[in-house]
């Protein structure tokens, strides 16, 4: 790929302001940079580019420095007060130690000297144009995950509360051979488990604190905590970022980053149910071959990565929990729940809108 081309992948959504009194230079280089941004605005002076720049919006500023009635240095600390994190160019024909000590005290780092040579011209645009385009997808992505966040949680809030309730419930029931449980209100479809499953989802346990147990542990748990920390990452970023837009190998990526949660926790020997629930979890995930079913169960998936970390935060780093299995019945309750869904919706036809509650 050309350098031309390399710098269009990121400049052509940027808008750009470009001031310069002399209008000869301001007319050759305003053609080439049209050429290259999604709009372009210029200024033959600090005054005009300063008005212009106020009532438009930049992601891009290049500026010469020697101007009539505002100079360029003058121009710029207007700028900087209205945004401090405007991406400003400077071109000038001076190199005279007075002005570039005044522009890097603005905070100035990018140059181009007259007569400004074409192939530094494009290596300096291309860095700072990657850098514009890069810096605005994060905040994108951070907007994003904002606003689904504060969907999620609500939903998250909701599916614990539903939680409790099951929890209470099978922990009264009698162990028959099989029972009938309801998994979520408004579930129209009950999953019949059966007295092995019960004991697995409500295993008879001792109860220890967090801070006991962590006394006791033999491993390293920094470096424990590190895997763990990086696989909620993982899974932060596939159910965010990926599941916006997911493909064939999206489920299993998700179902190998569960499966290493469960594998990890698998080392701890008091975690087995948990483990192994995870593990499960895995498999059944690993076999979803419908990317727009894996985006319907977001909140679901976000539930289950968001109660691993709790469960890390309370049991390894806080070591707040009364009892260190205070989230074991819930995680797998979360699992089951969407084991339940996925493998309902990966042989029927029902929309997913009828089955969520």
């Amino acid at each position: 790929m050309s350098d031309i081309a390399n710098l269009l992948e990121f400049s052509k959504s940027l808008n750009a302001l470009y001031v310069e009194d002399d209008s000869a230079i301001l007319e050759n280089y305003a053609k080439v940079f049209k050429e290259f941004f999604a709009s372009l605005q210029t200024a033959q002076d600090g005054q005009e580019g300063l008005e212009k720049y106020k009532d438009g919006s930049f992601d891009l500023v290049i500026t010469d420095i020697n101007m009539p009635r505002m100079d360029g240095i003058e121009m710029i600390g207007h700028i900087l007060k209205e945004n401090p994190e405007q991406t400003i160019i400077v071109t000038s024909a001076h190199d005279e130690s007075d002005y570039l000590l005044k522009l890097i005290d603005l905070g100035i780092e990018k140059f181009l000297i007259k007569p400004v040579d074409f192939s530094k011209m494009l290596n300096v645009l291309m860095r700072t144009c990657k850098n514009i385009y890069e810096v605005k997808e994060f905040k994108e992505y951070q907007s994003r995950i904002e606003t689904e966040n504060l969907v999620s949680a609500g939903l998250v809030k909701e599916l614990h509360k539903k939680n409790d309730e099951l929890e209470n419930v099978i922990y009264q029931l009698t162990r028959n051979q099989n029972v009938n449980i309801t998994l979520v209100d408004g579930i129209e479809k009950e999953k019949e488990f059966s007295h092995n499953e019960l004991e697995f989802y409500a295993p008879e346990v001792d109860s220890q604190s967090a801070k006991d147990f962590v006394e006791t542990f033999a491993g390293d748990l920094d470096t424990f905590n590190d895997h763990l920390e990086s696989i909620e990452e993982t899974l932060e970023l596939l159910i965010h970022q990926k599941l916006l837009d997911p493909n064939d190998q999206s489920a299993q990526e998700l179902a190998i980053a569960f499966n290493d949660y469960g594998q990890h926790i698998a080392s701890l020997y008091k975690f087995n149910n948990l483990a192994q629930g995870l593990k499960n979890f895995a498999a059944v995930l690993a076999q979803v071959n419908d990317p727009e079913l894996l985006k319907e169960m977001k909140t679901f998936l976000f539930g289950i990565a968001d109660s691993l970390n709790k469960w890390r935060s309370e049991v390894l780093i806080k070591q707040s929990a009364k009892d260190i299995h205070f989230l074991d019945s819930s995680i797998i309750s979360d699992c089951m729940q969407t084991e339940s869904l996925l493998s309902q919706e990966s042989h029927e036809d029902d929309n997913i809108d009828d089955l969520l509650f």
